[in-house]
């Protein structure tokens, strides 16, 4: 059998398993005097665990860096010799990159031999190379409880019993509220479960979750005390939920009084807020008086000012801004149509005249939708149409002006109608009269291909004349 020794006087990764043949000396390691482990051979023929050779290549460093430390005097050949790694066996120098290789066929050999289970209580014998594979299996090997906060160590085949019976940090489901808790805090979640089962304080015999006692005592409880439903009307008594019924037939002729007593207050209060609600009244009606004078004056001085506002011309140029955005929102969101500012027209030298607005429809109307800019001119009702002769027959001229740099060279698109007896030139009975106008002025495809709209602005003029003119 191979020798066994301590963990303190070998590395941890080399064997200490139960074989169950005696392993030759040739496949024992000089330093740690156990089976080989990841076996390497020098070039002077010494086999060694890989890892007792490292650790034992780093001691010889450490020493080396120890000396220099200490600034030992060595001559030339002695520096050379220590600067060199040795062979623990018979100490000749080793340089790690030429002179120390993996011995796989030892490594074959040793991993063949055949080892005892190192699991307490387990028969298993096989080779060194299935050690791996049969602990992965073997019911006598130790483990770890897999539950969260316990990681007691069992053997595999006792795990299931001690996961699901015996472990303390195993989740149970709380048999009132039904959630999870490891069990060895089961008892203290059961003194806060909100749906624990207990009997009420009053000692009425009820049993209520927790979380319902406060509101079963408060509204259901025959044993609760409670103040009189005659409490408003005066009365002081405290009786228990379950008396309140012979309460009240036993007191109803002294809540007959305080019932007298409450409405002749309440009589009397009620007279007084209706005096003090009729001088309110009174002073409120003298107010809305008031404000509906102030709100005429308001609405004829702002008629005025607006009046003033109005141009009087036969000649609008109309310049309107933001022309895509507008002729996007008509598209998508139905927001169809725009309108001037009103205007007066003016009679000969004279400064009243029509009043008038235009309406443009960047996409079109009827059978000019979504091809067409549409344009019309409405007829208001004006502060001069008593005295203007009706109907409105004046000649209406549209021009939508081309912007191009050079005035000769300008197409402005243009477009004529002329007043005559119909409805939308009558004189208006509403505040305006129907538009009229031409569907299809201008196409989408026209307006973009003269300069009509430049800087995202296109101009249009209305010109109002005499029809011989």
């Amino acid at each position: 059998m191979a020798e066994s020794r301590s963990n303190d006087h070998r590395p941890p990764s080399g064997y200490e398993e139960d074989f169950v043949e005696e392993v030759e000396e040739d496949f024992q390691c000089p330093i740690c005097h156990l089976p080989l482990k990841e076996p390497v051979l020098t070039r002077c023929g010494h086999r060694y665990c890989k890892e007792c050779l490292d650790e034992h290549t780093g001691s010889d460093a450490i020493l080396l860096d120890l000396s220099r430390y200490l600034k030992f005097q060595f001559t030339s050949s002695q520096q050379n010799k220590e600067e060199s790694l040795t062979c623990p066996v018979d100490r000749q120098n080793l340089d790690p990159n030429r002179d120390i290789f993996p011995d796989k066929a030892t490594e074959r050999k040793i991993l063949s031999l055949k080892i005892r289970c190192p699991s307490d209580g387990c028969g298993w014998k096989g080779e060194l190379r299935s050690k791996e594979a049969h602990l992965g299996s073997c019911p006598f090997h130790q483990v770890a409880c897999t539950n969260k906060n316990c990681g007691k160590i069992v053997q595999r085949r006792h795990l299931k019993q001690h996961e699901n019976n015996e472990c303390p940090w195993r989740i149970l489901q709380c048999t009132h509220c039904f959630e999870p808790h490891p069990e060895c805090q089961m008892e203290d979640h059961v003194t806060r479960c909100p749906l624990f089962p207990l009997t009420c304080p009053n000692h009425c015999g009820r049993t209520i979750p927790r979380e319902m006692v406060s509101t079963h005592i408060e509204d259901k409880c025959r044993l609760t005390w409670i103040s009189c439903p005659y409490t408003p009307m005066g009365c002081k008594q405290k009786v228990q939920r379950q008396e309140v019924e012979s309460h009240l037939e036993s007191a109803t002729r002294v809540h007959l009084d305080f019932a007298c007593v409450k409405l002749n207050k309440i009589e009397d209060e009620l007279n007084e807020a209706k005096n003090k609600s009729k001088k309110i009244e009174d002073k409120y009606d003298n107010a809305v008086a008031l404000l509906n004078e102030t709100m005429a004056a308001l609405k004829n001085a702002v008629g005025l000012l607006q009046l003033s506002n109005v141009k009087h011309t036969n000649m609008f140029l109309w310049r309107i801004d933001g022309f895509s955005d507008i002729l996007e929102k008509a598209k998508n969101e139905g927001k169809e149509k725009i309108y001037s500012d009103p205007l007066y027209t003016k009679t000969e030298t004279d400064g009243y005249g029509y009043k008038l607005k235009v309406l443009i429809c960047p996409d079109g109307i009827g059978d000019a939708k979504n091809t067409h800019l549409s344009v019309y001119i409405i007829i208001m009702k004006g502060e001069y149409d008593a005295i203007l002769p009706w109907h409105f027959n004046k000649k209406v001229k549209f021009t939508l002006i081309d912007q191009q740099d050079e005035p000769g060279k300008r197409y402005n698109k243009t477009a004529e109608l002329i007043g005559e007896n119909i409805p939308s030139f009558t004189r208006p009975t509403t505040e305006e009269n129907i538009g009229i106008g031409f569907n299809c002025f201008i196409s989408h495809e026209e307006l973009k291909s003269q300069h009509y709209i430049v800087d995202d602005t296109l101009f249009l003029q209305v010109e109002i004349r005499s029809p011989s003119n």
